[in-house]
């Protein structure tokens, strides 16, 4: 019978190669009528049908594409009932499976199709059927090849057209829809409704999971309140985080993923999100995955895209260290006990637990350090040049000496002692260049063991600095190595000039190599020393960087950090809009310009240190030389990459830790008895001096009174008088005029008070430009004013010193010079 039913269809074959298609089409027929349960004729009448559908449109005549779009879709659906029934019959058959699926592909069903794929390639191999058993075309190549040979070439086939399903849908259908889902209002429940279904309808697609992602956030930027935007926020981050698991190799889909986190102020794990991002080797064309232009990355090629997503990487980076120092500057002003003193104060015990887990050679040194200071009651120690003696320890410089005559004896070593004399044995550790002072040991009231680290600034410093990698420690074995490396070759240094001592002490030439000799001696004692707190200091740092995130999450609330349209906006690359329980004034009302004036298109947020930065952040991981004044300047100056496009102005206020009693922001208080702890204004000017009036006229007109409707009279005043401030400028074009540009920076530098957008404590404070940033024709220059009241000029290669302002804006008098960031200094 089985016999008999396969040389039908041999038969039926046969006549299509012959080109008696027609015929065959009909025999085909009749042996699937005679065999309703069989999936070899089934499968053969698909193929046919195919066949006929494919020839219907390729044959066509140009003026009859309607006619044969028509007959194609026939034999297409055709097709597909024979192939739809033959896999219901072999469902462990592959090659059915793809011929399945490719039916279902050419009816516009590319989620069903990318569902049966699916099925048969997540089938265990051993349960697959040879193909040759429900497929009479493979009987010509049956001598040919073994049914495992088969089976194998059909899992490969089925997988290659899953890829090719998976390219289609991603590059041509999720485009054309997201275009037609984001023409409209984005955050309507229909869009989200059609966008879910789209992402689940295709799951492999990354483009869909970001489309739903997007519009989500869209969904909660237009919410109202606050909580509701937390509530909604968290099953969005559901949706990217599955995705960033699925799409491992997807910069943007980390991206997305890490900036989700750090709305939700999940600052941990956007920080590692954002790393291990930027550890994927050959990660996907970011081009594969945006949504233009909604979500666009720029450049030309595979590489420059790569490498603006990974720049937006490290930008997210230092925006969760600018923000966690100053969330964490609020909870050491306005929060005492266990919160403060778990960052401040570590356990011994509780940081080699931590680094047990996850690195047992940190934990055995922190443990190595413990024990060799209770013996020993030091930090430091000696490494022996010699690697025979693989980096032994010495507690002195005498003993390090006696060793060195005795186990490594040398004719030159008498020479040497003559010539030190007394620098022998000179002590060089007041002269060392590692402040290790911000680690000390001691024991709390239950005999534990306590490293305390009182200042979190050099921590955030280090952070800034190479953002990507984190605050990285060297292994103390590592160490001692290089040590012992180091001091071999200084000692090598030293016995080859004692070689060319002449034998006249009074020769010049004996006198100079005697200094040098001196000189390289103090400097192997430099190098040779290794105190346990150069190791023991990036780990502690390490560790206290995790607790002090923990530390915000729980004070989140407390620090009333609410996710407002703000908070989303500025981290999904929008112009910020004033958040939730902030002041927002409207863009330039009609009172304001007169006739015929335009509204330049300007921008400026007023921030306290309490609040999350308003500023468009950018930057990268190269070092950055910077001046310390202050942890909120030094977050600032290492954190923003100045942006060219537009002048908007975000201006900070801080307060001086030296001058503030430790406190490093105070918030802004308004006089109608309104404690705003966080002020954002949004305003359209034409140039600073408007501001007053604009802030004036906008807090009445936002506080009339319920009864009469007369505007009250409200000041804005600050509880006390900074030490500094800091104004950035974000320009929205680079067509300013030189003679703006000119008239700007010659009033630069006279002398200011806070009045210009806020009432002071001491109104008679005057402050003045100290240094400020600017771009000159695409490249970056920094101008500071010295002790003398002289101005030095930095670019990346060299430093200039001009007596006056004027002086230095002469020199770039051929070049368009545009302020970036101008830092404010009180005048003493």
């Amino acid at each position: 019978m089985a016999r008999g039913l396969r040389a039908q269809a041999r038969e039926a074959r046969e006549l299509h190669t012959k080109g008696q298609h027609e015929e065959a089409l009909a025999r085909a027929l009749e042996v699937v009528g005679a065999n309703p349960g069989s999936a070899l004729a089934l499968n053969l009448v698909g193929s046919l049908h195919r066949h006929f559908g494919s020839v219907a449109w390729n044959a066509r005549v140009s003026d009859d594409d309607e006619a044969a779009s028509t007959l194609e879709l026939h034999h297409h659906q055709l097709a597909l009932g024979a192939f739809s029934a033959a896999a219901r019959i072999a469902p462990n058959c592959v090659m059915t499976a793809v011929c399945h699926a490719e039916a279902l592909a050419a009816c516009s069903r590319l989620p069903d199709a990318q569902v049966e794929l699916f099925r048969v390639c997540s089938m265990p191999e051993a349960n697959h059927m040879d193909p040759a058993v429900h497929h009479v075309g493979y009987d010509l190549v049956l001598d040919d090849s073994t049914a495992k040979k088969r089976k194998n070439d059909a899992l490969c086939k089925a997988n290659l057209i899953m890829q090719d399903f998976e390219a289609i849908i991603n590059n041509k259908v999720v485009p054309v829809e997201a275009a037609e889902l984001l023409g409209g209002d984005a955050a309507s429940a229909e869009v989200r409704r059609r966008a879910n279904l789209f992402s689940q309808s295709y799951p492999y697609s990354a483009r869909a999971q970001l489309l739903l992602v997007y519009v989500e956030l869209e969904h909660v930027r237009a919410l109202d309140l606050a909580a509701d935007k937390q509530r909604r926020l968290w099953p969005t981050l559901a949706v990217i985080s599955e995705a960033a698991v699925v799409f491992d190799r997807s910069l943007l889909i980390a991206l997305f993923h890490a900036k989700v986190l750090f709305a939700l102020d999940e600052f941990d794990e956007a920080e590692r999100e954002c790393r291990r991002a930027l550890r994927i080797e050959e990660p996907t064309d970011p081009n594969l995955d945006d949504i233009p232009p909604a979500i666009s990355v720029p450049g030309a090629d595979y590489e420059s895209r790569v490498s603006s997503v990974k720049e937006q990487l490290r930008i997210l980076l230092k925006r969760v260290i600018v923000v966690a120092a100053l969330c964490w500057s609020s909870i050491e002003s306005t929060q005492h006990g266990d919160r403060v003193d778990r960052v401040l104060s570590l356990r011994a015990a509780t940081l080699q637990e931590h680094y047990n887990r996850i690195d047992p050679s940190a934990a055995k040194t922190i443990s190595d350090t413990l024990r060799f200071l209770k013996n020993q009651s030091s930090w430091s120690f000696l490494v022996c040049p010699n690697s025979s003696c693989h980096g032994k320890r010495f507690l002195g410089i005498e003993s390090l000496w006696k060793h060195m005559r005795k186990q490594h004896r040398d004719g030159l070593w008498n020479k040497l002692e003559s010539v030190l004399g007394s620098h022998l044995y000179e002590n060089t550790s007041n002269d060392d260049d590692h402040p290790f002072d911000a680690i000390t040991l001691s024991k709390d009231s239950h005999q534990h063991d306590i490293f305390h680290l009182p200042t979190v600034q050099p921590m955030f410093k280090s952070l800034l600095l190479s953002p990507s990698v984190g605050i990285q420690a060297e292994p103390l074995a590592e160490m001692r190595q290089r040590k012992c490396r180091e001091g071999a070759e200084i000692i090598a240094d030293i016995k080859k000039k004692l070689r060319m001592l002449p034998k006249d002490e009074l020769n010049t030439e004996y006198e100079e190599l005697c200094f040098a000799i001196k000189d390289l001696w103090l400097k192997f004692l430099k190098t040779s020393a290794l105190d346990h707190r150069e190791v023991i200091l990036p780990l502690a740092r390490s560790f206290q960087w995790i607790q002090m995130k923990i530390s915000i999450a729980l004070s989140a609330k407390d620090l009333g950090r609410f996710i407002g349209s703000a908070n989303i906006d500025i981290t999904f690359g929008k112009v910020p809009a004033a958040p939730d329980r902030n002041v927002s004034v409207p863009l330039c009302s009609d009172e304001t310009l007169k006739d015929g004036e335009k509204c330049e298109e300007s921008e400026i947020h007023v921030v306290d240190s309490n609040s999350e930065t308003m500023v468009d952040q950018r930057s990268m991981d190269p070092p950055i030389d910077v001046h310390e004044s202050g942890l909120n300047v030094l977050a600032r100056i290492a954190e923003l990459e100045l942006e060219k496009e537009g002048w908007a102005a975000a201006m900070e206020l801080h307060s001086d830790p030296d001058v503030s009693s430790g406190t490093s922001g105070q918030s802004v208080e308004e006089m109608a008895d309104k404690d705003l702890s966080i002020l954002s204004v949004v305003i359209q000017i034409k140039s600073f001096a408007e501001l007053p009036v604009l802030l004036d006229e906008q807090f009445c007109k936002d506080n009339n009174c319920k009864d009469c409707g007369s505007m009250l009279n409200i000041d804005l005043l600050l509880s006390n008088t900074p030490h500094f401030f800091t104004i950035v400028l974000n320009w929205l074009s680079s067509s300013e005029s030189p003679d703006i540009l000119s008239e700007f920076l010659a009033g630069i530098t006279f002398p200011v008070d806070t009045g210009f957008f806020c009432k002071s404590a001491d109104p008679s404070t005057m402050y003045t430009v100290t240094s400020m940033i600017c771009c000159a024709d695409e490249s970056y220059v920094c101008f500071a004013r010295d002790d003398e009241d002289k101005w030095l000029m930095y670019d990346f290669d060299t430093v200039e010193t001009e007596d006056t302002w004027e002086h230095l804006l002469e020199g770039f008098k051929n070049c368009k010079l545009q302020p970036q960031v101008l830092f404010f200094e009180v005048i003493k």
